[in-house]
């Protein structure tokens, strides 16, 4: 069976020295391939956008790994899921106006966390929340200690039920 996903993000990123800049205007897209009822493959797409004073600055992250889902028959339909990712991320930063100028830069970054999935019918689920710990390394010897968010739809494909 196939997953495929589409919602909105938020992200939360370490921006240096004990700032933080909230990244409220984001968009995320997964597709995962459920080999077994309770192990996905997954790769997801993310993007967000935050512009403070003329400055607009943009997160693309781009990563693969393994969903575990805890599959039983609830009152709810639930499901909880955990989830270790890896790959990479680019940040934008890019300063309109007079002497404007655009900057960027790439890591190797990971995302390890979880959420809850809702099965109001066979085909659609609701993603509740999928929150992640995220750590990106951008610059030289550095690393940020982000937090990511998502929610939104899950189509399934190509058979499946949610009764597993």
């Amino acid at each position: 069976m196939i997953e495929v996903f589409g919602g909105y993000a938020f992200a939360r990123i370490d921006s240096g020295a004990g700032y933080w800049t909230n990244m409220n205007i984001g968009g995320m897209g997964s597709v995962g391939w459920n080999f077994k009822p309770w192990l996905q493959l997954v790769g997801d797409s993310s993007y967000s956008t935050v512009t403070i004073s003329g400055t607009k600055n943009v997160l693309y992250g781009n990563h693969f790994g393994a969903r575990y889902f805890h599959r039983r028959l609830s009152r709810w339909g639930a499901t909880p899921f955990v989830e270790a990712l890896a790959g990479g991320s680019r940040a934008d930063t890019i300063v309109s106006g007079v002497g404007g100028y655009t900057a960027s830069a790439n890591c190797v970054s990971y995302k390890v966390g979880g959420g809850v999935d809702l099965h109001p019918s066979r085909h659609w689920e609701i993603r509740l929340f999928d929150v992640d710990y995220y750590r990106t390394a951008f610059g030289t010897n550095g690393h940020e200690n982000n937090y990511w968010a998502s929610a939104g739809i899950v189509l399934r494909l190509f058979g499946g039920s949610s009764d597993y």
